[in-house]
């Protein structure tokens, strides 16, 4: 009887413990358009992308929309350089790394076509960039509709510390 009840606990264990372990998020998942709510403040760098049809206009927080596409394509929203309160929609495009749950999206990348064909020695002498990173995070979880990453700074022009634990 202790056996079969011991057997039992475990049997339960075991199914929970794996129904808890992180479930796979593939590029599939992040598809679509993510926005932030105005009122939401992120703390600590984590913020909650929700689904543009889940938020009304109004309560959309300026310049946060993204669309993430297929075939690596992306959509976001960039303030004009001249005018104060004006967005734009700049296409661009996007990685996600399935294993880190890692998302990078870029913008620039048709602008720096014609600046190096323009100008290639300028072109050259800012390291002949590809394309500019726009926004990069770190996917935490999809639920609900609602996107949940850590932001990851910036690097300035410094190449990325490497993680040397995995």
């Amino acid at each position: 009887m202790k056996k079969s009840i011991f057997l039992s606990i475990i049997f339960i264990l075991s199914l929970i413990s794996s129904n808890a372990q992180e479930s796979s998020i593939s590029e599939f998942d992040l598809y679509g358009c993510w926005v932030l709510e105005k009122k939401i403040r992120p703390s600590n760098h984590i913020v909650v992308y929700k689904s543009c049809e889940d938020v009304a206009h109004e309560n959309v927080k300026f310049g946060s929309k993204i669309s993430l596409l297929a075939f690596n394509e992306s959509e976001h929203e960039s303030t004009g350089p001249l005018a104060c309160f004006t967005t734009f929609t700049e296409k661009g495009t996007w990685e996600f790394d399935e294993n880190s749950r890692i998302a990078s999206l870029y913008s620039g990348h048709e602008w720096l076509k014609e600046f190096k064909i323009l100008d290639p020695d300028e072109y050259a002498s800012w390291g002949s960039p590809e394309k500019f990173e726009k926004l990069k995070f770190k996917v935490i979880s999809i639920e609900n509709n609602q996107l949940t990453v850590e932001i990851i700074p910036k690097q300035n022009g410094k190449k990325p510390i490497e993680d040397s634990s995995e």
